[in-house]
């Protein structure tokens, strides 16, 4: 009995330097680079001028009641992927007067009440045409764009790995 237990650990033991050494040599999984990527289009400024922030409370407004439905008219809402928090961002515009603008503003939360003051937020609000760039910031998984000046303007936002 004592010679079958002894060969039993002794297999074991040589079983586990040689499954340890099998794996050993075996490259890893990389994960692939964080990246999401939204394209949007709002009509409706939002700004009412080059110099002036956006509104958010008629797209939070909008979009508390109608969900996507609300995306295109005073602005676009999407969910962040968390997985970008911390990494650059840039948010690009295009549109059919090349005057248009786009401001960006992450919140920490949609918030039910529209009316009442915003929920905590971190907003990207460089005046006149263009888009946004910086890191998004970790912990707010809900974006907001919207249309400074100009009108039927086509974002495309990407952040993380931007290949």
């Amino acid at each position: 009995m004592r010679k079958l237990i002894a060969f039993s650990i002794a297999a074991l033991l040589v079983a586990g330097m040689f499954g340890g050494a099998a794996t050993a040599g075996k490259k890893k999984k990389k994960k692939p680079a964080a990246h999401q990527h939204v394209e949007g289009t709002i009509a409706l400024p939002q700004g009412g001028n080059a110099a002036a922030p956006c509104v958010y409370r008629s797209q939070r407004a909008l979009y508390i009641a109608f969900g996507e439905a609300a995306n295109g008219i005073f602005g676009y809402t999407f969910e962040v992927d968390q997985k970008t928090g911390g990494l650059p961002f840039e948010i690009e515009v295009t549109g059919p007067t090349g005057i248009e603008g786009v401001d960006i503003s992450f919140y920490g939360e949609l918030g039910s009440d529209p009316t009442a003051d915003a929920p905590a937020n971190v907003g990207f609000e460089t005046p006149g045409p263009g888009g946004e760039k910086g890191d998004v910031p970790p912990g707010y998984p809900n974006a907001f764009v919207c249309l400074t000046e100009g009108g039927n303007g086509t974002f495309t936002y990407m952040a993380g790995s931007m290949k």
